[in-house]
């Protein structure tokens, strides 16, 4: 397993760096951060601000540039537009410590979206499976097609107009309102500020919002493996010994049942982290999404690029921790990676 980690871990290394040339390159030809000093009464400052950033070079030395000032001083400053005597006023504000701060409110709401996703699919489907063709399961497979069909930033919408009474339809042409949420309320918005009650105020209806539009097709996919591990020998052998059906379930089934949910979760770590971009903006966590978007704003293709590493960086360490459980549950997955 130690072998395996360490491919992994390689391997996303290599990752990251394909992931930043072409990042690099695409933002590096679409965007212009220098656009805002067209209309500035000077003429010289705009071409001042494009050859201390490099705009005008050739992509590729522009990048190898980007690489070196990268690994000596991090994702360094946000593109600038202050010129003063024709020379750029560099901005105090680090990238590196914007997208630290941003990726790991990220990285909390996905995993609590995670762990609540993972704990309603398990007992949804196997309540379901346990019952199938009965009421109860009708009514969840309904329930879950529901929560299926339904996209999530349109349950955190909900969620927040529901249960904080501060967003409308503008919201989302001109981005979320800020206002002060603290005070009685149980559920709060904004970033956490300090407590372990105050993180689940902030939290948990961002996470509930990403995992209800999760758990719909999970939990069918934790269903459809019960059904399978259920009509297995091990399972029909545990009966035959006088094992009662709720411990043949919870025992036997649910774990040969866990390995196909989790490989199913690891695919799909990529749609839940850009899902986790809509439930951050709609709650102004001021996770990823508010970064990105701020980004987009000022055509900085330096602080694009840093999103995008520190997004695929996020979505290959929950695919890693994926694979790791999965080489836990199963076996063969062990075999295989020793070998």
């Amino acid at each position: 397993m130690a072998a395996y980690i360490l491919r992994r871990v390689l391997l996303t290394i290599l990752t990251l760096v394909t992931v930043s040339f072409f990042a690099f390159v695409c933002f590096g030809k679409a965007l212009d951060p220098s656009y805002p000093l067209v209309l500035d009464p000077d003429p010289l400052n705009r071409p001042a601000m494009q050859h201390h950033y490099h705009l005008t070079d050739p992509i590729l030395e522009r990048y190898w540039l980007w690489v070196k000032n990268v690994t000596r001083e991090g994702f360094g400053h946000p593109a600038s537009t202050q010129v003063a005597d024709h020379k750029v006023v560099e901005s105090t504000t680090s990238i590196s410590s914007e997208v630290l701060r941003a990726g790991w409110v990220t990285v909390q709401l996905v995993f609590f979206a995670l762990v609540i996703t993972v704990a309603l699919s398990l007992t949804l489907g196997t309540v379901s499976s346990r019952w199938r063709g009965g009421a109860t399961d009708v009514v969840i497979r309904v329930l879950t097609y529901i929560s299926w069909s339904v996209p999530a930033f349109l349950i955190a919408f909900f969620f927040r107009r529901w249960f904080a009474g501060s967003q409308t339809a503008t919201s989302f042409v001109y981005g979320p309102q800020t206002i002060d949420t603290h005070g009685a309320d149980i559920f709060l918005i904004g970033a956490p500020t300090g407590g372990i009650v105050d993180w689940f105020q902030h939290m948990t209806l961002p996470a509930l919002a990403l995992a209800l539009g999760l758990v719909g097709v999970y939990s069918r996919y934790v269903r459809s493996s019960m059904l399978v591990a259920l009509s297995q020998p091990f399972a029909v052998v545990a009966r035959a010994k006088g094992l009662s059906e709720s411990r043949v379930v919870i025992r036997h089934a649910l774990r040969t049942a866990l390995i196909p949910f989790v490989s199913a979760l690891a695919l799909e770590i990529g749609a839940v982290v850009g899902a986790s971009m809509a439930a951050d903006w709609v709650f102004s966590l001021g996770g990823i999404a508010s970064l990105t978007i701020g980004a987009l704003g000022r055509a900085d293709p330096f602080e694009m690029t840093a999103v995008v590493i520190t997004l695929s960086a996020i979505v290959l360490m929950f695919m890693t921790l994926a694979d790791v459980a999965v080489g836990w549950l199963d076996p063969r997955a062990r075999i295989t990676a020793k070998g």
